[in-house]
């Protein structure tokens, strides 16, 4: 029984490694998307500056709100890398739980057994 639930964990980890680009490749475009963000909150910033320098305090806080949303829009995306992140390492941390409990197993097996 067990022999049939390890052989099936050892199995998967083909797909693990299928898995594994496609989720770098979400990654890098959501570092890019990171950094497009990033850009346009400092130009927003500079423009606010701009804006109360020349006593236009309607557009320097439109500028403001846009740099508020786009900062929102940030912190998305840091929650889907960290989602992704724990997407990538939970499977190894299950395989090496599951090759721990085999070994263990295995050892457990071999053990004599004293009857009392």
């Amino acid at each position: 029984m067990f022999r049939k639930l390890f052989n099936a964990c050892s199995g998967e980890s083909g797909s693990r490694s299928s898995t594994s680009p496609e989720l770098q490749k979400t990654l890098e475009m959501l570092e890019g998307k990171e950094a497009a963000l990033q850009q346009k909150i400092s130009i927003e910033v500079e423009r606010a500056k701009e804006f109360t320098k020349a006593n236009n305090k309607q557009a320097a806080l439109q500028c403001l709100k846009r740099k508020r949303f786009y900062e929102g829009q940030v912190e998305q995306i840091w929650d889907f890398q960290l989602r992704i992140h724990d997407q990538v390492i939970f499977p190894r941390d299950v395989f090496s739980c599951l090759f721990t409990s085999q070994l263990s197993l295995s050892y457990s097996l071999r053990m004599p057994r004293h009857s009392l």
